[in-house]
């Protein structure tokens, strides 16, 4: 869709539609819906990149699973003191720290010494962190927050504070991002697996950074770890793998020593799978726990502890206290994801844009859809090779759509710029040439240079033969009337034949062929229209004599006259009016052959150029030659031909004939005069018209014979007249 006018386009309008793109494409990026899409994307690079392995993970998971549940005499929740069994062992196993995502919120429905077991051990070995939560409830348009904190004996008697175990999805539900504490009532609460780090790595508050939930700051000191905010108060959890990444065990398993009696201990046979000392096998004996971060937390799924994440869905979401499990994990090996600056997002945006706008500007629509691919594929991979390479989260719809509008955008101005330009096309040319000429001109770009161009076309002529008369003998109406028909279906020919229609001049007709649109065979198309033109004057004078015009009109004759050469085109005229026209001695010359043509009695003559041109392309047209003249105002000779008529509907006689009328100037250009009258006379008996060459020459002839010229005569005849 390339084509010269593209030149003429601003700049500043391409600079315009990338910048509309740019910021229309930022505003779609931030809605919810291509939000959405973007952190689909970026879930999916954690597949792409898959799992990582924690073999060497200081965490481990105790599940309060279906399987527990069913193997626990009392059904879920269960008395406290199990809690405290599970907290013994799991010292006994040597865990150094064990953080419960358990709301600890009720006093125990069995027996509520079962929570002063449950404090006492806690107090004893000093290394549990219970959770604690803040529910927001909506209360008459406003919201009310309710804290779910562990029963005032377990939060007194332990040493360490709780750890905050709320999730803060996306708007698609999803968790990607950890947060590191929350303000309630003016005091600040980690989240759970700060304090389990805290506990883990005896980290003294003096080496935490003071927490501020508003805080800009970069980096979160939490002792030796630095942790990477996100936004604020949070920063994104790098997922280790899918769910069941790290060692888990089943929570009957670890309270299962020769104290404690299982269901199926109960029904069938014992077997201790924590301590069995007759068999010399266990938990306590595999150092599973050994020097571990244990968590605890529910997989059952009435306890709806249920979360999607970039591993999980929707449909299979991920039990929540493994959240923390890779929340601690990112944290202890510093393996912090980022995202891509906003600054250089934008920056990219705009210049993606503002690239692929110029490029089809430059180049077209089609190699701009083609680098509107290519960049979309590209910037897609480089994102997958930022992340697997440099852990870094590269915006990928805001560059995509942006990407995408300014194709749009570029297509739909291009579209109403070529529109436009039809239109003006149209407007201009409608009125000189036919449709399918102006369609042609505006599918092919070819847009006519204005201003004037040299163009080598043929040039036409033509004029009423006496229409001076016409004036005297027909009312104004009557003239008028008579006038459009016949200058309305000659018109119609040459705009059928792709002629331009440059001027009426009174009755007369002035065209050309081979502009604005280049044609090469404009000199055929001259040709032929000149003698349709004859053919639909003899069905105009048939339809006139029925309709009882007078006899002047039903005998109307017109001459043309047509020459091809360089000629200037282009529109001419004041600032305020002008006309697309032609102009230059070739031009004159064309004008000359059309009043000539009355001298040598026939109605269409043509130069020598129009008759070579238009023979190169076609044998359409028969010619004979009129004279070797010097027209008036011009110097050097130049032959010129009648139109006899169309190949296709010449007759028998017209072939004969043109052969005598040739022999006969051959004789005449060699002043055998008296050869040359023969062969004339003989032509004239097949001649069309009473008057014609033939007539011309005999009588030139005889007058040769009286005044003989010079014996070096070149056969030139000077035109004294226009």
């Amino acid at each position: 869709m390339t084509s010269p006018s593209k030149r003429k386009k601003k700049v500043s309008i391409y600079v315009l539609i990338a910048l509309l793109a740019f910021i229309l494409s930022l505003i779609l990026s931030n809605t919810n819906q291509l939000s959405k899409i973007e952190y689909a994307i970026q879930d999916n690079f954690f597949e792409i990149r898959g799992p990582i392995s924690v073999e060497n993970s200081p965490i481990v998971l105790v599940e309060i699973s279906e399987q527990a549940d069913s193997e626990i005499p009392e059904k879920w929740p269960w008395p406290t003191s199990l809690h405290a069994k599970l907290v013994e062992n799991l010292n006994k196993a040597g865990a150094k720290a064990i953080l419960f995502d358990v709301l600890f919120s009720q006093e125990d429905r069995f027996n509520p010494k079962n929570d002063t077991l449950f404090s006492n051990t806690i107090k004893r070995y000093g290394n549990v962190v219970l959770a604690g939560d803040i529910e927001r409830i909506r209360i008459g348009g406003k919201d009310e927050f309710n804290p779910i904190f562990p029963i005032p004996l377990l939060r007194e008697d332990n040493p360490n504070p709780m750890g905050f175990v709320s999730t803060y999805p996306y708007p698609d539900g999803y968790v990607r991002t950890y947060n590191i504490g929350r303000t309630y009532q003016d005091k600040n609460y980690f989240m759970l697996g700060l304090e389990g780090l805290k506990l883990y790595n005896d980290i003294p508050e003096s080496e935490i950074d003071s927490f501020d939930s508003n805080s800009k700051e970069s980096i979160f000191n939490l002792g030796e770890y630095k942790i990477e905010r996100d936004n604020l108060n949070t920063f994104i959890i790098n997922f280790y793998g899918p769910e069941g990444h790290f060692p888990s065990k089943s929570y009957e398993e670890v309270i299962d020593d020769p104290s404690y009696t299982t269901v199926m201990e109960e029904e069938a046979f014992e077997i201790n799978t924590f301590d069995d000392p007759e068999l010399g096998i266990g938990l306590l004996y595999e150092e599973f726990f050994k020097d571990k971060i244990v968590i605890v937390g529910a997989t059952m799924p009435t306890l709806q502890d249920f979360h999607a994440t970039p591993y999980s869905s929707a449909d299979l979401p991920r039990p929540g206290f493994e959240i923390h499990a890779h929340a601690i994990q990112t944290i202890l090996d510093g393996n912090y994801i980022v995202r891509q600056s906003n600054s250089l997002r934008l920056a990219i945006m705009f210049l993606m844009a503002l690239t692929l706008v110029f490029i089809n500007r430059s180049y077209g629509l089609t190699w701009g859809f083609g680098l509107m691919i290519l960049m979309m594929a590209g910037y897609y991979g480089v994102s997958i090779w930022m992340f697997l390479n440099y852990a870094i989260l590269v915006n990928v719809m805001g560059v995509v759509i942006s990407i995408f509008l300014s194709q749009v955008s570029t297509v739909g101005y291009e579209y109403f710029f070529e529109e436009r330009e039809k239109r003006r096309i149209k407007g201009m040319f409608s009125s000189y040439v036919s449709p399918t000429l102006v369609d042609q001109m505006i599918e092919s770009g070819e847009e006519p240079k204005l201003g004037g161009d040299d163009t080598y076309m043929t040039a036409f002529f033509s004029d009423i033969v006496s229409f001076s008369t016409f004036s005297e003998k027909l009312e104004p109406k009557q003239l008028v009337t008579l006038i459009n028909e016949y200058l309305t279906a000659m018109t119609d020919i040459i705009n059928d034949q792709g002629g331009t229609l440059d001027k009426f001049i009174g009755d007369a007709i002035v065209a050309f062929y081979g502009a604005p649109v280049p044609m090469k065979d404009h000199a055929l198309r001259a040709c032929i229209s000149s003698q349709l033109m004859n053919n639909k004057l003899i069905e105009l004078r048939e339809k006139w004599e029925k309709d009882n015009w007078p006899d002047i009109v039903w005998e109307m004759q017109h001459r043309v006259g047509m020459n091809t050469g360089d000629m200037v085109t282009g529109n001419m005229g004041s600032e305020r009016r002008f006309n697309y026209t032609m102009m230059g001695d070739n031009v004159n010359l064309a004008a000359r052959c059309e009043s000539g043509a009355k001298q040598y009695n026939v109605f269409t003559m043509v130069t020598e150029s129009t008759k070579n041109e238009a023979e190169a392309q076609g044998d359409d047209c028969l010619f004979r030659l009129l004279d070797n003249i010097i027209v008036k105002g011009r110097s050097k000779p130049v032959k010129v031909f009648e139109i006899v008529g169309l190949r296709a509907d010449a007759s028998s006689k017209t072939f004969e004939c043109i052969n005598l009328y040739e022999q006969g100037m051959e004789s005449y250009f060699k002043q055998d005069w008296e050869v040359a009258v023969k062969f004339f006379e003989q032509a004239i008996l097949l001649e069309a018209h009473p008057k014609n060459p033939s007539q011309l020459f005999i009588e030139r002839c005889n007058m040769m014979k009286l005044n003989p010229p010079e014996k070096n005569w070149d056969g030139v005849y000077i035109m004294t007249s226009k």
